[in-house]
């Protein structure tokens, strides 16, 4: 059924001094920075060339393409080398964006330019991160993935910090065009690292099915088997479904119907990104052989902090905020590491893939139900309502996964 990649010469150094993973991190966060620097210019930019209703659409042009294409990356990312579909997709992007540049100088800004752009990267993102999500397992050593999972956030949050006010200075300063070009490099940088440095410690299984069909059959026929794994899964494809829309929709209702001011709602949500990152950095050093339990258990938190958005005074609101923020880091390095644990590393790229389709097809869903429980029942209730569901769904995880193995065993099986 499937065929193993070569087995890598050098065992992966304890996580402390795993160069090689820290310079990754780095790299990626490098990355991360020109797409938060490109995600503010491109928005940017689109407002300024279109109506609010078309700019909405540019901006969410890249949404559909990347979840009908996402499940073909993840059977790409499961059949193939992942290093080879990082390196292509990259260099898919350098040349939308070198293209986009020209595009953009020779013949202007229009909304055509921008939707081609965002499509081609909706469809890029699909290839590129279900394959770019696997390269963790066959880097470090089991016991160390959730490690590593909170130094990639880590690295990803002061990317964020740092690439979205970046993005507001170059676009002012040279447009869209030159942000297109610092986004450019940043993936020349990913290219010619993953090609030239990043090379596998660890074999990995791959498909060899032939057929995308196939493969996705695989993948059902293996949560089927696996009742732990699929409890794992789907708990975290829907766990986002509770918290986001109470932040994205909730918090500003709330601040907006007590006066408090706009300002609130950015305080509200930097101390939500800087929560994260505080949780996650500890995480690094927080190891648990259960970790996906252990994240779990730290989410209840989250979502009692939920259930009262919609009643706290602002002091509360703002410490519900960073409750949320820190359970989220803490929580999200020891899930995210888990998954790279529990799932077989076959199926990593497709179930990678699948856990994706939350955020683009259920989403937008969750976000305007949200609000349409909001109007009906009222804030408070629906704060209420997520939270209770976030606990049911948490509850519902942790009964199912009494039979997922330990880190120990995890390491074992890698091993063997």
């Amino acid at each position: 059924m499937s065929a193993s990649t070569p087995t890598a010469a050098a065992e992966a150094p304890p996580f402390g001094r795993d160069r090689l993973f820290q310079a990754w991190a780095v790299v990626s966060g490098l990355s991360l920075a020109g797409d938060s620097a490109w995600f503010v210019a491109f928005a940017w930019t689109a407002a300024t060339v279109a109506d609010p209703a078309t700019a909405g659409l540019v901006l969410g042009a890249g949404t559909i393409p990347r979840a009908l294409t996402s499940l073909y990356g993840g059977t790409l990312a499961d059949r193939h080398d992942a290093r080879r579909v990082v390196m292509l997709a990259n260099a898919g992007r350098i040349v939308v964006l070198s293209l986009g540049a020209v595009l953009a100088t020779t013949l202007g800004i229009s909304v055509g330019l921008l939707l081609g752009i965002a499509i081609l990267f909706g469809v890029l993102d699909a290839l590129h991160n279900p394959a770019a999500s696997t390269l963790p397992r066959v880097l470090l050593r089991s016991d160390d993935l959730p490690n590593g999972a909170g130094l990639m956030q880590v690295a990803g949050r002061l990317a964020r910090f740092g690439g979205a006010p970046l993005g507001g200075v170059l676009v002012a300063v040279g447009g869209l065009e030159l942000v297109m070009a610092v986004d450019a490099v940043t993936f020349c940088v990913v290219a010619v690292f993953v090609g030239r440095w990043l090379r596998p410690r660890y074999p990995r299984e791959l498909s060899s099915t032939g057929s995308f069909r196939r493969d996705l059959a695989a993948v059902a026929t293996y949560l089927r088997e696996a009742p732990p794994v699929r409890a794992f899964v789907v708990s975290l494809s829907g766990l986002n479904l509770f918290v986001s829309p109470a932040l994205a929709v909730g918090v500003t209702i709330h601040v907006h119907r007590s006066g408090w001011g706009s300002a609130t709602v950015g305080v509200a949500d930097a101390l939500v990104g800087v929560g994260a990152a505080v949780g996650a950095l500890f995480a690094i050093r927080f190891r648990s052989t259960q970790p996906a339990r252990t994240g779990l258990v730290m989410l209840l938190g989250q979502a009692l902090a939920i259930g009262v958005i919609g009643v706290a005074g602002r002091p509360v609101l703002l410490g519900a905020c960073a409750v949320i923020g820190i359970t989220a880091g803490l929580a999200s390095t020891q899930l995210s590491g888990a998954f790279q644990q529990l799932v077989d590393p076959a199926y990593l790229g497709r179930l990678g893939a699948v856990m994706s389709l939350g955020d683009d097809v259920l989403m937008p869903v969750a976000l305007v139900g949200f609000g349409a429980l909001v109007a009906g029942a009222g804030l408070a209730l629906a704060c209420l309502a997520a939270c209770v569901g976030f606990i049911v769904m948490v509850s519902w995880a942790l009964v199912r996964l009494s039979g997922a193995p330990s880190v120990a065993a995890q390491h074992d099986r890698a091993t063997d």
